[in-house]
């Protein structure tokens, strides 16, 4: 899965059809490391188990996906993508149905954490890589579609699912989310393949730059984990919180519960607009600007006490958060050195889902500890201002130097 030196004048034949494979794959990855939101009140009713307890089953399916990212990125440069994806199409059915016979909390765990480690890692970086090489002269605007689908599987998944367990039982219902995986990401799988290549003479000859503006690339990614670290923390918070914090302020669960399906709407709009700005202005330059606008949202949350302005702030928060999240994995793209694109995004990803959890887990630190959730996304702003720090000292040695070198570096 190398990226060609030069883009073609146009995509090659199938490219929509395959970045819209790539889609609906990372929506049913995405849904199904989400579902444990529908299935909380279910299984802690029936076993008495702690919320704190099963909520720990999403840090498993998170922390999987994170190093599997990196795990199933590495094999994806080395071997027919196909390969790979088909353990990510059949790993999601099969825990599935192994979640419909759990009794333990150790079972709970370990199937999402195969969720997530053979599951969605197998699928998210690999994916993104994929359908950004199957479309070379708009990479930004592939990854925006792909990025887009799992905002889509994070709102339709648990949706289908709470139907489920409110038409059968919560056993069935994992039953029926296990066929309905393997119905879909199995064909899907299997039609998977690799982008087209240089011809082999060509690829032999093309120049394979470890460096780029004048330093490693390996420093560059090296940075680009630490930003990437402090803009998911930022970003988990509100993601974690917003609906919670809604219910503080006296909105109904339904509304409470809106305020992320709209966070998610937008989120699937930002990718693409992020998407396509990347591909015009720059790879570094989308990242910075959805940054310093998540980073600037994130403080408002606590500050807003009408529905109507909760809804907008969602809103805007959904548009740019979802901006970064594309435009980042576009820089690990731009980053990566040769025939490790996989590998590259995926160790990013990896930093980034720790940001999430980090995110996350000081929201609700802090609220227990103040009992207001102010300090939490103060918290959160202040990670967004470390990711801007990074973003600066990335933005001198990429953009500014090439455009003070002449000619400029490769």
């Amino acid at each position: 899965m190398t990226p060609s030196h030069d883009p073609p004048a146009h995509d090659p034949p199938g490219a929509w059809p395959m970045v819209a494979a790539c889609t609906v794959m990372v929506a049913m990855g995405f849904g199904a490391i989400n579902n444990i939101s529908v299935f909380l009140l279910p299984l802690g009713m029936e076993f008495q188990w702690p919320r704190a307890e099963l909520s720990l089953a999403y840090a498993m399916a998170t922390l999987g996906t994170g190093i599997g990212g990196i795990v199933m990125g590495h094999f994806a440069d080395r071997m027919p993508v196909r390969r790979v994806v088909l353990c990510g199409a059949f790993v999601p059915g099969i825990a599935f149905m192994l979640l419909s016979s759990l009794h333990s909390t150790f079972e709970l765990y370990l199937y999402h954490a195969l969720l997530g480690l053979l599951g969605l890692g197998a699928i998210m970086a690999p994916l993104n890589s994929l359908a950004a090489l199957w479309m070379p002269r708009r990479p930004g605007l592939a990854i925006g579609v792909v990025s887009a689908g799992g905002a889509f599987g994070q709102g339709v998944m648990p949706f289908l699912a709470r139907h489920l367990v409110l038409l059968q039982d919560w056993r069935h219902a994992y039953v029926t989310l296990g066929v309905l995986s393997l119905a879909v990401m199995v064909p899907l799988a299997l039609l998977i393949r690799d982008a087209p290549r240089l011809p082999v003479a060509a690829a032999a000859a093309a120049p394979a730059p470890h460096r780029r503006f004048g330093v490693a690339r390996s420093w560059l990614l090296g940075w680009l984990c630490v930003a990437v670290l402090f803009c998911c923390v930022c970003m988990a918070t509100p993601i974690v919180h917003v609906a919670a914090l809604g219910s503080d302020l006296g909105l109904g669960g339904r509304e409470s519960a809106g305020l992320l399906a709209v966070m998610m709407v937008c989120g699937m709009a930002g990718r693409l607009v992020f998407g396509r700005i990347a591909d015009r202005a720059g790879n570094l330059q989308s990242y910075a600007v959805a940054s310093v606008g998540q980073t600037a949202l994130a403080a408002l949350f606590p500050l807003m006490q009408t529905r109507g302005g909760l809804y907008a702030l969602s809103a805007a928060f959904g548009l740019v958060f979802s901006g970064a999240m594309t435009s980042f994995i576009l820089c690990a793209r731009e980053y990566s050195p040769p025939q490790r694109t996989g590998l590259s995004i995926g160790l990013v990803m990896f930093f980034g889902w720790f940001g999430m959890a980090l995110g996350a887990w000081q929201g609700g630190l802090f609220f227990d500890l103040c009992g207001s959730y102010a300090p939490s996304f103060a918290n959160a702003s202040l990670g967004g201002v470390a990711n801007l720090l990074v973003l600066g000292l990335l933005y001198r040695v990429t953009v500014h130097r090439r455009r003070r070198a002449t000619p400029a570096i490769a």
